[in-house]
């Protein structure tokens, strides 16, 4: 069973008088310092109660010290001093170690009424039979006493009753009562308040009106007297009294209330505690709902973040639905186009082919036909040179011709053979250039209607509607058929291609030309007309191939990497984008809607996205 111990560390001269009190229910031990009695308690001790004398000891500190122990750390305590004035107290009080301040040398029996009371408290907390108090002074003697705090602590009832008997003493009889029903005003908010209310049974509301309200103040918190503080004022009131039930009340006047307070004395003590009472209930009341309104207006500042965080992924929904519009009607349009341009491409094609196919008889018919037959046949068949290599051939013509100006117009005309240049004489100059004219131009109308049926081609399959069916696709050439309709956006660019050899997978040919053109795009964005993106095929596995497009720009920045997916994402604020804006996470969806997975890695100097597409997917078809 464990011990109740009572420490007093350092000197007091009434020690005999609290071990005295305290005997039967409580040892009592002397001690210097705090841990002469920290090393007094063991496993078996506990402290329900010491006193510290601070004339000897630093108060915080040892405060600090002996509720670190267990045995102390529910003890109540009372610090003694001699000194009128302390600065050293803060960190004991901000702690809450700190619980009575006596001035000695104290009254006689102070004391040790201090020390049975704060025992006694103890020892009912803990379920104990608790130690007497010893009173001292004139209640130890049995004189009456006015006790303000312990009036506090009857209920509203108790304190009621004497209030309402001490009245009725005070007037020789009771008081008339008053019975009223719900919704009686009692006070009117602004108008002279000339008496006041006493409640005896029923309850009261407190409301204010304002502009836009009635708001409801108090009900449970109005308290049993209603005007008291207008009325000690004179003051308006404050506050519209209303009955919410049956009621039943006292009035009593200014004048009254007077009289009342002149014959009986302690009717000043009860309106008091009433009046007190009533307050701290307002002020708890107004407390809790000071700490409501902060809770509610939290709440309310985390579902307006939550409303704004929907209402801007509802708007990046509305964009990416509009721009997936547009890019519907532009891929319908683009398709409309294809379509029309198909026919005047096939005869341009076929009027170039026959123009090809005509200019060999012609030239023939002419005395100078095997020589304009050789030169129309070097330039169909020339590749493309560069000033360089121009400049290079003019050289060995003139070397062989010793004509610059003849040099000159040849290879101008397209004779950039220097070994059939210097079979031709001054004479045969004009004819030669007609016909290579002729010849350049043939060639450049069946270079371009080709180059045209070629973008056609490649428009056509881009711009297929969505619902199309899922068939086999070769991906290189859905790469080839993306890079024909996006040369211009790669001028100055070197397009690197490495193509593996792939077998055929199931896919939307116009989806991936839009997942190739936004990877593509966005490359030739970053490079700004300079650099090398470098495109590879590969499989990557027996159910997967792998395609990755690389670029040397300077990359993305660590803290945008995880965005670039994210739809409406861009760092290109200001500026318009390819696409209408669907970049990166439309492109992140059609490779998903394939069953694929697609990725970023990227550093200065090199990004690389990388899309892996299954072989055999279970692409759903809509409907």
């Amino acid at each position: 069973m464990s011990t109740l111990t009572v420490f007093i560390i350092g000197h007091f001269d009434g020690s005999a008088e609290v071990a005295d009190a305290l005997k039967g229910y409580a040892d009592l031990r002397e001690v210097s310092t705090p841990a002469e009695a920290l090393a007094l308690v063991g496993p078996d001790v506990r402290v329900p109660f010491f006193i510290l004398n601070s004339d000897h000891l630093d108060t915080s500190s040892s405060l600090a010290d002996l509720y670190a122990r267990p045995q102390f750390s529910d003890a109540l305590n009372v610090v003694l001093t001699s000194r009128d004035e302390h600065h050293d107290l803060a960190p004991a009080i901000d702690a809450g170690y700190l619980h009575s301040l006596v001035r000695t040398p104290a009254k006689h029996g102070t004391v040790p009424e201090f020390a049975t009371s704060q025992v006694h408290t103890w020892m009912v907390e803990h379920g104990l039979d608790p130690v007497p108090i010893r009173r001292s002074g004139r209640q130890a003697h049995g004189e009456s006493r006015a006790d303000l705090l312990y009036d506090l602590g009857e209920s509203d009832d108790e304190l009621s009753e004497q209030l309402v008997s001490a009245l009725d003493s005070a007037f020789s009889k009771p008081r008339p009562r008053i019975f009223l029903p719900p919704g009686v005003r009692l006070t009117r908010q602004g108008e002279e308040v000339r008496g006041v209310f006493i409640l005896i049974e029923g309850k009261v509301a407190l409301t204010r009106s304002t502009p836009s309200e009635d708001l409801l103040l108090h009900h449970a918190s109005t308290g049993r007297i209603i005007g008291i503080l207008s009325l000690a004022g004179e003051k308006q009131a404050f506050f519209n009294s209303t009955t919410t039930t049956e009621s039943t009340l006292i009035l009593l006047s200014l004048d009254q209330l007077t009289t009342a307070l002149r014959r009986d004395p302690e009717i000043s003590a009860g309106l008091a505690v009433s009046a007190i009472r009533g307050l701290s209930q307002r002020l708890l009341r107004s407390e809790e709902l000071q700490v409501e309104r902060n809770e509610l207006n939290l709440r309310l500042e985390r579902e307006q973040k939550r409303l704004a965080k929907a209402l801007r992924q509802l708007e990046e929904a509305r964009l990416e639905l509009v721009s997936q519009a547009k890019f519907a009607t532009l891929g319908e349009l683009s398709a409309g186009i294809a379509h029309e341009l198909n026919n005047p491409v096939a005869a341009l094609t076929a009027a170039a082919g026959h123009i090809a196919e005509d200019i060999d008889p012609i030239l023939a018919s002419h005395p100078q036909g095997p020589l304009l037959r050789t030169v129309t046949d070097a330039i169909r068949t020339r590749t493309p040179l560069s000033t360089s290599e121009e400049r290079k051939i003019r050289r060995e013509i003139e070397a062989r011709t010793k004509d610059p100006e003849l040099a000159f117009r040849l290879v101008a005309a397209g004779v950039t053979d220097p070994h059939l240049a210097s079979k031709l004489n001054p004479a045969d100059l004009h004819v030669v250039e007609l016909a290579a004219s002729l010849a350049t131009a043939s060639r450049n109308i069946t270079t371009a209607s080709s180059r045209i049926a070629e973008l056609v081609r490649s428009l056509r399959s881009y711009a297929r509607p969505e619902a199309e069916l899922a068939e086999e696709v070769d991906v290189n050439v859905t790469i080839d058929e993306t890079l024909a309709l996006v040369s211009h956006r790669l001028r100055g660019i070197d397009v690197e291609r490495h193509y593996g050899t792939l077998p055929p997978i199931e896919g939307h040919p116009s989806q991936l030309g839009q997942m190739w053109t936004n990877l593509l795009v966005n490359a030739a964005e970053v490079l700004q007309g300079t650099g090398t993106i470098a495109i590879s095929t590969e499989v990557a596995d027996t159910a997967h191939v792998r395609v990755s497009i690389a670029d040397d720009g300077p990359g993305i920045p660590p803290e945008n990497l995880k965005r670039v997916f994210e739809p409406r994402f861009t760092t290109k604020q200001g500026t318009i984008r390819y696409g209408m804006g669907l970049g990166l996470g439309l492109t992140r969806s059609l490779v998903e809607g394939h069953g694929g997975t697609i990725a970023v890695e990227s550093e200065r100097g090199r990004t690389v996205f990388t899309v892996l597409l299954p072989i055999s997917s279970s692409l759903k078809e809509e409907k």
